[in-house]
């Protein structure tokens, strides 16, 4: 059932979404009412870590390379949307939360008569936070390392990242967790470079790694790195 609670940075979230749609001069009811829908989508139950408090991490991120790097996204508004729409559906059972946040982020673009071209491009973006290995480029780079920001928090943060996940996978049995979480860390450390930009990689990779390998540690000595 939906959490029970108004949503963490409802308003933060609601005045980002309205100034979204000002931008891009599609600020009316419906804008405003997909707003509210999306946040109470990633307010719902069993999100414990993918829920608003890490959307708006992420537009904050967002938020700081626009001020921080002027002009180095090439469609701030396309990196925003893909934001807000990437774990707009989450099921932590399904291997088809991306592709069904992107078909969802598609459509309402296409509904609200805005190009085509942009309703591709957030569309892609977002299937690109499935994480998979290997090169990416332009604003694609920048959707990806601002959802994987959270690695490189400070130790706190980051315990408290691995309390959430596991949180979010209460129906697995703990051996398989262990495992199956146990591979994901892996798979990062394995990476030569977990972040793509150099913006990312000069403040978080050397936190991510230490954080990574310490909750892998954890993991294999059989406890949860909280």
């Amino acid at each position: 059932m939906p959490w029970r609670r108004q949503p963490a940075h409802a308003t933060e979230l609601l005045a980002h979404w309205q100034a979204l749609g000002q931008a891009l001069g599609r600020d009316s009811p419906a804008w405003r009412t997909e707003g509210r829908r999306l946040i109470l989508s990633w307010a719902h139950w069993p999100r414990a870590y993918h829920d608003t408090t890490h959307l708006w991490a992420c537009l904050r991120h967002w938020q700081a390379v626009q001020d921080q790097q002027p002009d180095t996204l090439q469609d701030p508004h396309a990196v925003a949307l893909a934001l807000w729409y990437h774990d707009a559906i989450y099921w932590p059972w399904s291997k088809h939360n991306e592709q069904r946040s992107a078909d969802w982020a598609h459509r309402f673009v296409l509904n609200q008569k805005l190009p085509a071209t942009l309703a591709e491009t957030v569309h892609q973006h977002i299937l690109d936070t499935c994480h998979t290995p290997g090169p990416l480029a332009g604003d694609a780079q920048w959707v990806v390392d601002i959802d994987l920001a959270i690695l490189g928090q400070s130790d706190t943060v980051y315990r408290q990242f691995e309390r959430n996940v596991r949180r979010e996978y209460f129906f697995v049995r703990w051996p398989r967790y262990v495992a199956g979480r146990s591979a994901v860390l892996q798979g990062f450390l394995d990476r030569p470079r977990i972040y793509g930009t150099e913006w990312f990689q000069t403040r978080y990779e050397v936190q991510a790694r230490s954080n990574l390998a310490h909750a892998l540690h954890a993991l294999k000595d059989g406890r949860l790195y909280a």
